[in-house]
């Protein structure tokens, strides 16, 4: 009898977890987040402050949102894309926001990981720097092993490109294209 409990509980939780949890899926609305440890980046006189930030916070344009883990390689894991972007749109046309996993960050490293994003802030206060301190998105969101994402969303909050893999020279093409027209959509109709 107590081991039936035991295994029902467990079964319980792990549907609630996995109800919870959602992956993004193209042509889908981007699935819920909160992050309110740590949490949204903010510069304002020099200083610097963290405020909790969610989904519900999406601008109305085209937006990509990444989601990488604390380390150098993940770093530079969707920056062909955002290089590409920042070369072939003016600033304010889309908006990128990253959200940064310090638990993946290696031991005694989160200080430096920290310190080197209120760096990149500076250098582009217009982005959006999310800091999950617990990894909450690469479980809610399940981005498995890696534990990484990127999504292209247009300006209604739909999900138009998801990967969780480096993306190829075609992969950014398609993606630089597919940015311009949901601009181009949204100028039309937003």
């Amino acid at each position: 009898m107590i081991l039936q409990r035991m295994v029902f509980t467990v079964a319980l939780l792990l549907a609630t977890h996995t109800a919870s949890a959602q992956v993004p899926v193209e042509k889908r609305p981007v699935p819920p987040l909160a992050i309110d440890d740590r949490g949204e980046l903010q510069l304002e006189n020099e200083q610097f402050s963290y405020a909790p930030w969610s989904t519900d916070k999406l601008p109305d344009k085209v937006h990509i949102l990444q989601y990488i883990g604390a380390t150098r390689s993940d770093s530079k894991l969707f920056k062909p894309l955002t290089d590409r972007l920042q070369e072939s749109f003016e600033r304010g046309q889309y908006h990128v926001t990253s959200i940064i996993n310090l638990d993946a960050a290696l031991w005694g490293t989160t200080g430096f990981v920290v310190s080197e994003i209120k760096d990149s802030k500076r250098k582009h206060p217009d982005s959006t720097l999310v800091l999950d301190e617990k990894g909450t998105g690469a479980s809610q969101w399940q981005l498995g092993n890696r534990g990484a994402g990127l999504m292209i969303v247009d300006a209604q909050g739909i999900v138009r490109y998801f990967t969780r893999e480096a993306m190829s020279e075609e992969d950014v093409t398609s993606s630089v294209d597919l940015v311009r027209q949901h601009m181009d959509s949204c100028l039309k109709s937003c």
